[in-house]
Order: C-alpha cells, then structure tokens, then sequence
C-alpha cells in the first residue's frame, strides 16, 4: 500500500524510509513541499502570530511564524552546506552549529526573521527552498543519500517539514469556539 505523503499522518509519514533507493527523493520532497505550503496557505492571517509551541530552548514561545522562518532559515543553512561541498570543501559538522546545541542555534537564528511579517517570511521561505532544490538536485542521489549529506541535505529539504508540520497543522485548523 502507498502512503500519500500529502494526506497521510505525520507520524506515518516520518515512519517511512524516505532514504531507501527505491524511494523516489524528489516525489518525496515535492510531496511534502506540496503539503507544508498548503498548510502554510491555511493560516489565518490573524494566527500567524499565535503561540503555537515552546522553545526547546527555554525563549519565548514560538509563533506559527517563527515556525516558518525557522524552516526559511534552515533553507539558507542547506544552501551554504551544499555550496559549500560543492565547492570541495567537506559537509558541516554539528559543532559549527553553536558548538552543536541546536537548539540554542535555532534561537540565535530567531533575529533572521524577527520583525518581518508572515508574507515576508513565505517569500523568504518559498524563493531559500527553490534555490536549496535546485542545488541539490546538482548533487547525485547517491551522494544525497550517503550519511554526511543525508543529515544535510533530507533535513533541510524534507526533516525539517515533518517536524514541524504537526505544529504547523494544528495552527492552520480554526481554535474550537
């Protein structure tokens, strides 16, 4: 049986292995992509800036928009991984993301969207994905699969959306009146 990636539930999807050689990596990530926007697309103007989740970091509590522009700057954060490689130089290492503790690193990158409004933050997020899929596309599925890209390239294209798409759904359904 096939699991849709776009309806099925999260924890179904994140159940598969989107890593396998017979998966198809790019359906995968269109599929995903396709259901983050649409959710994104369901939110009301009004709740963009609701509490959605805490900070795994004990900050302030994060907003379906914090939400977003973490995903937007994971997005930058892969474009400069794959840059990076693919101008010879080796993938990151979790230590040169705040001495590894993400989720201080996801604090600190907080001011990156701080200020900016929910359309400033899908653009942002639309155009970083567009251009993070475009260079990873010019590295071979193979590489792409391989464990120090994986962690890199699959988390900023599709682990970074079914983790926070739990959240993100939840934020897209009107509160109970």
């Amino acid at each position: 049986m096939t699991v849709d990636l776009r309806t099925a539930p999260v924890a179904e999807v994140r159940g598969l292995d989107l890593r396998a050689a017979d998966r198809d990596l790019w359906a995968d990530e269109a599929a995903i992509w396709a259901r983050l926007t649409g959710v994104l697309d369901r939110i009301a103007v009004a709740d963009w800036d609701r509490q959605v989740a805490p900070s795994e970091a004990g900050g302030p509590p994060w907003s379906a928009l914090d939400h977003a522009g973490h995903l937007a700057a994971w997005s930058d954060v892969g474009i400069a991984a794959i840059v990076r490689v693919l101008d010879g130089a080796a993938w990151p290492m979790d230590d040169d993301f705040a001495d590894g503790d993400f989720d201080a690193f996801n604090e600190i990158q907080r001011a990156s969207w701080t200020g900016e409004g929910a359309a400033e933050v899908r653009t942002h997020l639309d155009e970083s994905h567009a251009r993070l899929l475009a260079l990873a596309r010019d590295l071979p599925v193979d590489v792409v699969r391989e464990d120090e890209a994986w962690s890199w390239v699959f988390m900023t294209l599709h682990g970074h959306a079914l983790e926070h798409l739990d959240i993100l759904e939840r934020a897209a359904r009107p509160e109970p009146a």
